[in-house]
């Protein structure tokens, strides 16, 4: 009797971890993607021309849906680093974990895309879904790429679509494990989508620098980098505009950068990425793109100095895994740090194979 008894009762306790796992198995799904680009490069053919093939961006994507409320989002890129011995080295892009506490209300913890704009929210690395070639120079000056720290989300609130973000984490001077300052970055943004493919953003970013210093991976102080390491306020407030249709596509992402020292008071910064694309036939697109940038000569962020960039691109999509895009741009920038003034002019042909598995 006893013996059955133990018997029974391990069969149930088999049967009900058995059951959790066909549950949890069923609740759990997880997908591996990876992406990459392979690129043809014809710089400055009019003055001192150069040709040469590179390699992309390696970017590996997972996600997660442990359970009906609890995701998981990560992205490790392999990509191009001047210090290593290859020539490249990975790089953790994103780790963050998404908990859905109520219908379209959701926090997120952990490394995230600050989203101050449409383009850093909305794509990854992987160049398969950019419309253009590049990111816009802006990403290199102005743009906190990344946060590490908290996220309050809402989604498709309302006939509007409302959104918002409410960001508290590390600034730009952190790096992925650390950050020297006490006071926190603070994200502040809303969106709304008032007809179908069409959505509208505002955001505000401040983050005071006790030192100013470049982390890892926030997008400042890139060619432009200054020698000042006192105290800094960065400000930036930026505003998008996306429509993806079926026939035409158009993006703007304005931002106005203010940064303010002891030493040089207020530096106002700003710039303007503008694309327009238009289907002419289902799977080849032509599209046209501005990108201006200025950076004012007081400002310490950075060193002084505008960007000009002009471009007509054409895309095929063999399919939604595989892209060709063909760009023909002008490029003009000036650059004065009070110790001298450069200008240069080029004209330039990339040739990008995109892809996806």
């Amino acid at each position: 009797m006893k013996t059955y008894c133990k018997r029974l009762l391990l069969l149930f306790l088999l049967s009900f971890v058995i059951g959790e796992d066909v549950v949890f198995a069923q609740t759990r799904s997880t997908q591996f993607s990876m992406y990459g680009h392979i690129q043809n490069h014809f710089d400055d053919f009019t003055n001192e021309p150069k040709s040469y093939f590179s390699l992309g961006e390696q970017d590996f994507f997972v996600t997660s849906n442990i359970t009906e409320r609890i995701s998981f989002l990560g992205e490790t890129v392999v990509r191009y680093d001047a210090n290593t011995s290859s020539k490249f080295a990975p790089s953790l892009e994103r780790a963050q974990i998404k908990y859905d506490y109520r219908p379209n209300h959701s926090v997120v913890v952990g490394k995230m895309h600050t989203p101050v704009n449409y383009w850093n929210d909305v794509y990854h690395h992987g160049r398969l879904f950019f419309p253009t070639i590049d990111r816009p120079h802006s990403f290199s000056y102005m743009v906190p790429l990344h946060t590490m720290g908290v996220r309050l989300q809402g989604q498709n609130i309302g006939s509007l679509k409302f959104g918002y973000d409410a960001v508290v984490g590390n600034g730009i001077a952190s790096t992925d494990i650390s950050d020297p300052n006490l006071n926190k970055a603070v994200t502040l943004a809303m969106r709304i989508e008032p007809s179908d493919n069409l959505q509208i953003r505002f955001s505000y970013f401040n983050d005071f620098l006790r030192t100013n210093t470049a982390g890892a991976h926030s997008g400042h102080g890139g060619a432009l980098a200054s020698t000042y390491k006192g105290a800094l306020n960065f400000e930036l407030w930026s505003n998008s505009i996306a429509y993806f249709g079926e026939g035409w596509e158009f993006l703007n992402e304005f931002s106005y950068n203010r940064n303010k020292t002891q030493w040089k008071g207020y530096a106002n910064n700003f710039s303007n990425f503008t694309y327009l694309g238009v289907r002419v036939k289902e799977n080849q697109t032509l599209y046209y793109l501005t990108d201006v940038m200025k950076v004012a000569e007081n400002d310490l962020h950075t060193v002084g100095g505008e960007i000009l960039k002009f471009a007509l691109g054409y895309k095929y999509e063999f399919s939604y895994l595989y892209k060709v895009k063909i760009q023909v741009e002008r490029l003009g920038t000036i650059t004065h740090d009070h110790a001298h003034h450069d200008a240069q002019d080029r004209y330039d042909i990339k040739i990008q194979f995109a892809y996806g598995f």
